[in-house]
């Protein structure tokens, strides 16, 4: 699974561990700034984050190199009389977001429904220097011979007439037949100006697919959905990487390959730790294993996502005191050992409580012990902890509580009581995480229970059922991706060790 990236250093609930080796600055290489005596290796956020992250990220279908950016679309109604119409330019903006996506942009889409002056006020509330804002319409005139594609822009700006001859040439390329009316200021409208493009307070055009009144341009909007989106999809990707290119400046960081820091810098975008790729050849990294790893150019150099090194077997880590990224060559954990829910464990006591002290330290206050209790009561039971400790992670939000569950019941797997309508609840937090455990191997095991059942519905479980932690989907909770949850969130904790 590809995880949530690397945190931007003003990120918090982040995990803190200790690093299996330290930093030690090359004389070859910069310095950077003095490192306390106990160094930390924060990686990402434990969250549900991640999982909404890495279901957006499986649907890139290629890696692109390009600069990254905002685009707000808007597509206005154009009346019941012509629902067919309307159908087609609303699904051609939801294709054209999709598509810009999957290449990487951030695409804000303003809510059906609103009118002019509010989808324009909602667009100013929202945007910042480098975004652009598109408005997809049709036109219309009495005479049904008027046909073709326009771009509008404000009048007397240059630079925005340029781009609006960009997007319609691009568009009218990509879908055979259509006319290309040119780029046009908004004076040549029927009201002499369009309030999209002058109240919008960032650069924004009015793209006319074509004339609602022509017979052919209906044609081709109603019958080619797909063209069109292409057509404005590599339009607004030119338009967009210029402005973004020369708007965004983003915030340098340090780059430690397998403890050296290396000459050249990374950047943070959007919370995400950028790596040039150069500067990883030391790694000997096989980028064909990664064939979807984000890539961007900023000022003439490829960056790739750091997170998804892991891809390729790359550890992956961040020094927040330092602000720098750490990478390196890590040992690999057979993966198999990791979804057995019976067996061993790797993370130590320190590791996790280092865990819980990052990310959710009012939990040692309040089940100071609960560490210790999941060893002890996974070893009793031969249950691997580190899967039986990630899933109360998942269960109780890190020991939040944010759910149904009160800290007071002591249930921290998510346990139902006999007749399966309300939470369990359990006298201490031994015996609530021994019931976790013993849920847990009833159904990775055949094996009798170690101790007397503490666990309310031990005999509505089909023995033996699920020995893997993905099998738990739909048994131990309905939700399909359960058990892929888990396993993130074990990876997570494996990767920030050093383990894999």
């Amino acid at each position: 699974m590809v995880l949530d990236p690397i945190p931007c250093p003003t990120c918090n609930g982040t995990d803190v561990v200790q690093p299996s080796k330290k930093v030690q600055p090359s004389k070859k290489t910069i310095a950077i700034q003095k490192q306390p005596s106990r160094n930390t290796i924060t990686p990402e956020k434990l969250t549900d984050v991640m999982f909404r992250a890495e279901q957006t990220d499986a649907k890139i279908t290629r890696s692109e190199t390009l600069e990254v950016g905002r685009v707000f679309l808007f597509t206005n109604s154009v009346g019941p009389a012509n629902q067919p119409i309307e159908a087609a330019l609303v699904l051609i903006q939801n294709l054209v977001a999709e598509r810009l996506r999957a290449e990487g942009f951030t695409v804000l889409e303003v809510p059906r429904g609103l009118e002019l002056a509010e989808a324009i006020a909602w667009i100013n509330q929202r945007a910042v220097q480098g975004d652009v804002a598109l408005s997809i319409q049709t036109d219309a005139f009495f005479n049904p011979d008027a046909r073709g594609a326009s771009a509008f822009y404000i009048v007397g700006n240059r630079e925005r007439q340029q781009q609006a001859q960009r997007l319609l040439q691009q568009l009218v390329r990509d879908v055979a037949g259509l006319a290309n009316r040119g780029a046009r200021p908004d004076t040549e409208t029927a009201l002499g100006y369009l309030t999209f493009t002058r109240q919008v307070r960032i650069p924004s055009i009015v793209l006319t697919v074509g004339f609602k009144t022509s017979p052919s341009d209906r044609a081709l909007i109603l019958r080619n959905p797909q063209e069109v989106a292409q057509g404005i999809v590599n339009g607004l990707a030119v338009w967009s990487r210029a402005l973004s290119a020369l708007a965004r400046v983003y915030s340098p960081v340090n780059v430690s390959v397998n403890g050296l820091v290396n000459d050249q810098q990374g950047i943070i975008v959007n919370g995400n730790a950028y790596i040039p790729v150069n500067s990883i050849a030391q790694l000997k990294v096989n980028l064909a294993k990664i064939p979807n790893a984000r890539r961007i150019n900023y000022r003439n150099t490829t960056y790739i996502r750091a997170i998804d090194l892991r891809g390729a077997d790359v550890f992956v880590g961040w020094i927040p005191t330092a602000r720098t990224v750490v990478l390196g060559t890590a040992p690999r954990l057979a993966l198999d050992k990791i979804e057995q829910i019976i067996g061993r464990g790797y993370l130590s006591r320190k590791a996790l409580k280092a865990l819980l002290k990052k990310v959710n330290p009012q939990v040692l206050e309040q089940f100071p012990e609960i560490v210790e209790l999941y060893l002890e009561e996974a070893a009793i039971e031969g249950v691997n902890p580190d899967i039986a400790f990630a899933q109360a992670l998942l269960e109780t939000n890190f020991f939040r509580f944010s759910g149904n569950i009160q800290p007071s019941q002591n249930n921290f797997g998510a346990l139902r009581s006999v007749g399966g309508l309300e939470a369990a609840s359990f006298p201490s937090a031994r015996l609530g995480v021994r019931a976790h455990i013993q849920q847990l191997k009833t159904y990775a095991s055949l094996e009798p229970l170690a101790q007397e059942v503490v666990t309310p519905r031990f005999r509505f479980v089909i023995r033996g059922s699920a020995p893997r932690v993905r099998l738990l989907s739909g048994r131990y909770s309905a939700d399909p991706m359960y058990g892929e949850r888990i396993l993130a969130i074990v990876r997570q904790l494996y990767q920030s060790a050093g383990l894999l």
